[in-house]
C-alpha cells in the first residue's frame, strides 16, 4: 500500500509537523502484525522515516474460515 498526502502547509510548517506526525503514526501501526515503512518527505525535501521489519511479539496466526460446501 502506498499512501500520499498533499499538504497546503508552508514548507516550514511541514518541517515542524512531519516529526510529530511520524511519532503519532508509529504506535497506531505498531498495533498491527505487519512490517512497514513510513516515509514523510516535506516540500523542502526533508525526509522523516521509520521502518519496522520484524514483529517484536508475534501473535498467533490468524484463523481463516475454510469455504464450506453448500447443498
Amino acid at each position: 500500500m502506498d499512501i500520499h498526502f498533499i499538504s497546503s502547509l508552508t514548507p516550514d510548517d511541514e518541517d515542524r509537523l512531519a516529526p510529530a506526525l511520524l511519532e503519532a503514526l508509529k504506535p497506531m501501526l505498531g498495533l498491527m502484525p505487519i512490517a512497514y515503512t513510513i516515509r514523510i518527505r516535506t516540500a523542502s525535501n526533508a525526509v522523516y522515516q521509520h521502518t519496522r521489519t520484524e514483529l517484536e511479539h508475534p501473535e498467533e496466526p490468524l484463523e481463516v474460515d475454510e469455504p464450506r460446501a453448500t447443498g
